[in-house]
């Protein structure tokens, strides 16, 4: 089942200079990672943002391509709940897991589960305006059903699971017990497809273990030239190696080497970009 890490970028890695220490400059490419992963099909670069009006384009069809090889390993390995994780807070990871919940919801033939599971921050919960719904910890207290903390969403395919209340000092104890276990059990039975949003792996709290535990698969967000090297040798650390499918790099502008005007129906008569000027980024789109 594992294959040894693929590159699609090239350069020297996070090892540094060479000695096999990690050093605190950012990561600037996604070689060597980890030495080994489940599926060759993963890293994916997420893009850079960019001024230019391709770039809601190239966006979509990054998280296409997400969800397409997310699929292939769910099919060829029975895989059906997903951590998506980060070396870091701000990495992008939040993100990554509610638009990748949504792309795979569109195509209307699978059921889909997005579960807050950062149960601290609770970013899912927020975006999605669920602050003040039931969720996960009052199921795990006991205090709600299974069915009572699930809320459509949007789509009849897209079904969330919200923190719900998490009153203070209960984390991580109403992890520790048998009930998020038997949460994903039951979800397992009703959805075909389980996006757990759990907290950054280098977090200094037991709930990154607890989370991953019974999950089938991890997947790592990595921010280019912003997640330290120290923080993700921390968090690959923590993972269970057989579960680590890759990683997702976000801010990643490796793709504009491609020509996305391809896709583009207009391009034919569209003028040609000025080329002789270097390109000014924008603030990250994830």
């Amino acid at each position: 089942m594992k294959s040894e890490l693929r590159s699609e970028t090239e350069g020297s890695g996070i090892n540094g200079s060479g000695n096999g220490e990690f050093s605190s400059r950012p990561v600037d490419c996604p070689d060597c990672i980890l030495p080994n992963q489940a599926d060759a099909d993963f890293p994916l670069m997420l893009p850079r943002q960019h001024n230019g009006h391709h770039n809601n384009l190239v966006v979509s069809e990054s998280f296409s391509i997400l969800r397409s090889r997310l699929l292939k390993v769910h099919n060829k390995l029975g895989i059906k709940s997903v951590v998506i994780t980060s070396a870091e807070s701000g990495d992008g990871k939040t993100v990554v897991a509610v638009n990748l919940a949504m792309s795979l919801a569109q195509l209307g033939s699978k059921r889909i589960l997005l579960i807050d599971g950062d149960l601290r921050a609770g970013d899912t919960t927020r975006i999605l305006n669920l602050k003040y719904q039931p969720g996960i910890a009052d199921f795990l207290q006991g205090n709600k059903g299974f069915e009572a903390v699930i809320h459509v969403v949007g789509s009849p395919s897209l079904s969330i699971a919200p923190t719900g209340f998490v009153p203070n000092r209960v984390l991580p104890e109403i992890l520790e017990g048998p009930c998020w276990s038997e949460f994903l059990e039951q979800a397992k039975e009703k959805f075909d497809l389980i996006i757990v949003d759990c907290l950054p792996a280098s977090a200094p709290v037991a709930d990154v273990e607890l989370v991953t535990a019974p999950c089938d698969a991890i997947l790592l967000v990595v921010y280019m030239r912003h997640t330290r090297r120290e923080a993700l040798k921390r968090a690959t650390a923590r993972m269970d190696s057989k579960k680590f499918l890759g990683i997702i790099l976000n801010n990643s502008d490796e793709i504009y080497k491609h020509d996305y005007s391809y896709y583009d129906s207009g391009s034919r008569s569209s003028p040609q970009p000025d080329r002789s000027h270097p390109r000014k980024w924008g603030k990250p789109y994830l």
